[in-house]
């Protein structure tokens, strides 16, 4: 199980074809810098060397922390790596940021010597650190934030001075797991103007429409939901978020084969009180992820869920139906204790002003 601190660090590595940065004179190094960094060089010149970004391409972490603020923001040091398996460290006291010609550009005293042995570069900022190995013709970055690890991999071909398009590859931690597409239905029995907010035990990290202090919304009995900040209408209200699932267990679940998940789903939703449409959204969007897998480990933990995303509504609805779903893939089946068996939901009549959600959250390797 892999953890991560909960400020988000990045690790990148960019090779750079051999001899493209090997030499330094006064003449400025550049090339295109259409990397996921905005990388183009650096250069040597009156006993300062400056390393070298593209204003427009910035990666959004080096853009927040030293960008925008034309400082560099948190950085213990910065290190130069040398072709003699040495490296020369940089107090970040000693670090000038300047912003101009649509260049960002870091500089700091260096002797000539040194400055003609380069062989990459390792930079730490506030959002994450920062490694340049300018000897092997490929960029790799590597981005870790509170519940998954990102990868991005491109290739330079010196030639034609020219960066590869981007793979990208993804994983989340263990334990830090992202509430997937709750969405949010609203039936009043007449139009209705309503304010819809969340008291999230995590992180709210994309909503739609924009979540902002909360949702201001006029709906209509048919579920069609009106922002009038966008001046649009739409079928549900969409938000997802980060929590942390170290301490979930699975005390109430089913093991359920790939090909009967839709079934499955659908026995268990309709019961739960969802109708067709809202069933039909459901299953659309988890079971592609379901069937990746021979088998999964279903839990629908309701109460917990009301604990770490709770629903506030106003006015008040008449009934409100939450369906949130904790699942882990495994290869082969698992027998359920009867104990721990899953319980089929006894069913809600829908009366008055009505409010439906559903979401889910998939947990990896916890049945390890």
């Amino acid at each position: 199980m892999v953890k991560f601190r909960n400020a988000i660090s990045c690790v990148l590595v960019a090779a750079v074809a051999a001899g493209l940065c090997t030499g330094c004179s006064n003449s400025k190094y550049t090339c295109s810098s259409k990397n996921v960094m905005g990388f183009e060089g650096y250069y040597y010149e009156d006993g300062e060397l400056y390393v070298v970004f593209d204003e427009d391409r910035l990666d959004a972490n080096m853009k927040h922390s030293v960008y925008e603020n034309e400082e560099w923001d948190g950085c213990d040091q910065i290190s130069v790596y040398l072709n003699d398996d040495d490296s020369y460290e940089v107090d970040s006291d000693d670090v000038d940021v300047d912003v101009s010609h649509g260049q960002l550009l870091i500089s700091f005293e260096m002797d000539k010597a040194d400055a003609g042995k380069i062989t990459g570069f390792y930079f730490d900022i506030s959002d994450g650190s920062y490694i340049l190995d300018l000897e092997e013709g490929t960029l790799d970055i590597e981005v870790k934030s509170d519940y998954l690890t990102e990868y991005y991999s491109q290739t330079y071909n010196q030639s034609k001075d020219k960066w590869s398009k981007a793979d990208y590859d993804y994983e989340y931690d263990d334990d830090y797991v992202g509430e997937k597409k709750p969405v949010i239905y609203l039936y009043p029995v007449e139009e209705t103007d309503v304010s819809v907010s969340l008291d999230l035990d995590g992180n709210m990290t994309c909503s739609y429409p924009e979540y902002g202090d909360g949702w201001n919304v006029t709906a209509s009995p048919d579920g069609k939901i009106y922002d009038p900040n966008t001046d649009r209408y739409y079928d549900y209200l969409f938000w997802e978020g980060t929590r942390s699932f170290d301490s979930y267990v699975f005390s109430s679940y089913a093991c359920v084969p790939a090909e009967d998940t839709a079934e499955f789903l659908e026995s268990y939703l309709e019961a739960a009180g969802l109708n067709d449409s809202e069933i039909d959204d459901f299953i659309s969007y988890w079971l592609p992820t379901l069937q990746e897998s021979p088998y999964n480990l279903i839990s629908f933990p309701s109460e917990e869920y009301n604990e770490w995303a709770k629903l506030n509504v106003y006015p008040e609805p008449d009934t409100v139906i939450r369906v949130y779903m904790v699942f882990t893939p495994v290869d082969e089946p698992v027998e359920v204790p009867e104990s721990n068996a899953l319980i089929m939901p006894s069913g809600i009549e829908r009366q008055g002003f009505t409010v439906v959600e559903w979401g889910g959250s998939v947990l990896y390797d916890k049945q390890d």
